[in-house]
């Protein structure tokens, strides 16, 4: 569950208040070696464009999805085995509904050290930029917004990681990936994070070094570094973090920033508020970006309601792609 947790639409105080419920346990098909999990989730999206004779939309979005994972223990081997199958949402595309298309993996668990995976999973510092960082809606400048022609990976089959175990707040992560057709496109990735009661920093570091493609033209050279924590007090959460991307092809270059401030009342209502922007390209005029957000949220056990209003600027003055949309949803987990 907490895995799954970290990156809904909750923060981490809201997930703490919503597993306090009595129908949120995932289900013990054989004890710890198999378990079922997952979440209903879905929203209505009403977009607004701001471009003139741009039509606005009604959409049903539907996140919904399930998976199986385990921890297995054995007398003769000292690491625990441990593995997940996870289906995709009805929103992922051409891997929609199918078992496997989110975190899929095999791999050990060493007591006091940490776990190495292979499979389908996140690159190490992106799960940084998702989370806390990318929510609410501020993903769509934050996260997948860039002017540089870069394309960083998010959730990547091929994936080798290593996860440590925290060592009084602090752990690391590392993962290698993109080799799947050649090894020379091998993209690595560093992350690591201290936490105390009061607070967490995090970074991390994603880097594509340059190679030679088929066709004999120079590709890669891509990288990011992300900076960023969260401070607890009580009841108000606050985050912020800056994203430097850099094209090494086109030696250009783009900064991303966001900050979010949440407030839970009674441990029940959530209000929440967002900025993301991104500057202007080192090569571009006019390309930056901003994403401006807000929620209230309902917890009940094991579930979320929430209603989101999020204004995005796209590309300076050019309204081609500005809109405000609202959002009402809920999510359901087990």
């Amino acid at each position: 569950m907490e895995k799954m947790f970290k990156r809904s639409l909750l923060g981490a105080a809201v997930a703490v208040a919503a597993v306090s419920g009595s129908a949120n346990a995932a289900i013990e098909l054989v004890g710890e070696n198999v378990v079922m999990y997952g979440q209903a989730a879905g929203f209505i999206h009403l977009t607004g464009p701001e471009a003139q004779g741009k039509d606005g939309a009604a959409q049903a979005v539907i996140e919904s999805r399930i998976g199986f994972k385990g921890r297995v223990a054995y007398d003769d081997l000292g690491p625990d085995f441990i593995w997940q199958i996870e289906g995709g949402n009805a929103d992922n595309g051409a891997k929609s509904g199918q078992l496997g298309a989110r975190d899929t993996y095999l791999g050990l668990d060493f007591e006091g050290v940490g776990s190495f995976k292979y499979g389908r999973q996140l690159i190490a510092a992106y799960n940084y930029v998702d989370w806390p960082h990318s929510n609410p809606g501020l993903g769509n400048v934050f996260d997948w917004h860039n002017k540089i022609d870069a394309g960083f990976g998010d959730r990547v089959d091929n994936n080798f990681r290593f996860d440590s175990a925290s060592f009084g707040g602090f752990n690391f992560q590392a993962s290698l990936s993109g080799m799947g057709d050649s090894t020379k496109q091998m993209v690595s990735s560093l992350a690591s994070s201290y936490s105390q009661d009061m607070f967490s920093v995090h970074a991390g570091y994603y880097n594509q070094a340059d190679y030679v493609d088929d066709a004999g033209d120079k590709a890669g050279d891509v990288s990011y570094t992300i900076v960023g924590g969260s401070v607890f007090l009580d009841s108000l959460t606050l985050t912020a973090a800056w994203k430097a991307m850099d094209n090494g092809l086109t030696n250009n270059d783009q900064d991303a920033y966001s900050a979010t401030a949440q407030y839970v009342i009674n441990g029940t209502w959530v209000l929440k508020a967002g900025y993301a922007a991104t500057s202007e390209s080192k090569l571009g005029t006019d390309d930056d970006s901003q994403a401006i957000t807000g929620r209230l949220g309902y917890i009940l056990p094991s579930t979320y309601l929430y209603m989101d209003v999020r204004s995005y600027d796209y590309n300076g003055s050019d309204e081609t792609d500005d809109g405000t949309n609202l959002l009402i949803g809920a999510e359901y987990y087990f």
